[in-house]
């Protein structure tokens, strides 16, 4: 099954750190990508955000957030729940 949450960041980012980390303590599978190393992860990402170079980016569920914000974040996981209950 594909990964529902996709995180663009860069290694050195606290913020995709917490994020990352706050995933990994919920249980919920991603895929991390790191946007220093892949140049097409990177243009992706800013059309994603419509032209936003700043990271974390998280992508729940085709919704996108900038930055790192838990009560959004566990709001967008909410769709993770809904799609495991069909």
């Amino acid at each position: 099954m594909e990964n529902k949450v996709t995180v663009y960041s860069t290694p050195t980012c606290p913020y995709c750190i917490k994020a990352k980390d706050y995933l990994t303590e919920k249980g919920i599978e991603f895929t991390s990508i790191d946007v220093g190393k892949d140049r097409d992860a990177l243009a992706k990402m800013i059309e994603l955000t419509g032209g936003v170079r700043s990271v974390p980016v998280l992508v729940v569920c085709n919704e996108v957030m900038v930055g790192f914000d838990k009560g959004r974040l566990d709001q967008a996981l909410n769709c993770l729940d809904q799609s495991t209950e069909i």
